[in-house]
């Protein structure tokens, strides 16, 4: 635990203090902000019960499922983008217009053709997370020093051979970068799924919270939501760490 970290955390603890202290004295009476104390207690009892480990893992579930198929997928399609220059010069402009579209705005969409299913959050989860796999991984490929095109050349090698040892190493860093991105955008569009489409999960507690007037309840989802994003962050970036140690990737990634 270093100073650094522990500083990071000192305006999170002084505002929950003083959030507290308010409402114990009565100075902050907002009946839909009730003191961290409640929610704690709240979420004990969400946990005691088992509905908030059911909710967590369903989304967990759908969420990491839809970036597994969003890495593998993105990743084959932003090598192949990359790679071949006749593929690279038809599909790029669509990329570049597809990404602009939001998930969120294809979810009425979605729903009226597919029907308010797991598979309609996981198809669109899939969906928003693969786009920054494709870029980073098209990206590294065009990043490729010539050099080593140069060897691989002199060497002979095969296409394949070619692609798993120089190609697929070369462009790991910016696909783990991507992988990264895919990952959050992956629960997010999942939650907002859950809130609009399925009513499931964590969103969709979220939405029952909200409409029985339990702010308690709706506090501690919500919380349980930043949560579960915060450690898949710090899990992800630790993993990159250790794939690729030192890589100028990871600084261009985020901070230490």
């Amino acid at each position: 635990m270093t100073a650094r970290w522990v500083m990071g955390w000192l305006p999170a603890a002084a505002a929950v203090i003083s959030w507290e202290v308010l409402a114990i004295t009565g100075v902050l009476t907002y009946q839909f902000l009730p003191p961290p104390t409640e929610i704690v207690s709240t979420f004990a009892d969400l946990v005691a019960s088992g509905e908030l480990v059911s909710d967590v893992l369903y989304t967990a579930a759908v969420a990491g499922s839809a970036a597994s198929i969003a890495l593998v997928l993105g990743g084959v399609v932003g090598l192949a983008v990359g790679a071949i220059p006749l593929l690279r010069m038809y599909v790029t402009a669509s990329v570049d217009v597809l990404r602009t579209v939001p998930a969120v705005a294809l979810m009425p969409i979605a729903l009226l053709a597919l029907g308010p299913a797991t598979s309609t959050e996981l198809i669109l989860a899939t969906w928003a997370a693969s786009r920054p796999v494709v870029l980073s991984t098209a990206s590294g490929v065009a990043a490729i020093p010539g050099r080593l095109v140069d060897v691989s050349r002199m060497l002979h090698q095969s296409r394949r051979r070619y692609l798993i040892t120089i190609m697929i190493p070369a462009v790991l860093p910016t696909w783990l970068v991507g992988a990264r991105t895919a990952v959050i955008i992956a629960l997010h569009v999942c939650l907002i799924g859950e809130i609009l489409v399925t009513s499931t999960g964590l969103g969709g507690a979220l939405v029952t919270s909200l409409q029985a007037l339990a702010p308690a309840r709706l506090w501690a989802y919500a919380l349980t939501c930043g949560a579960l994003g915060l450690l898949l962050n710090i899990t992800l970036r630790r993993l990159t760490r250790l794939s690729l140690p030192g890589s100028a990737h990871l600084i261009a990634a985020g901070p230490r």
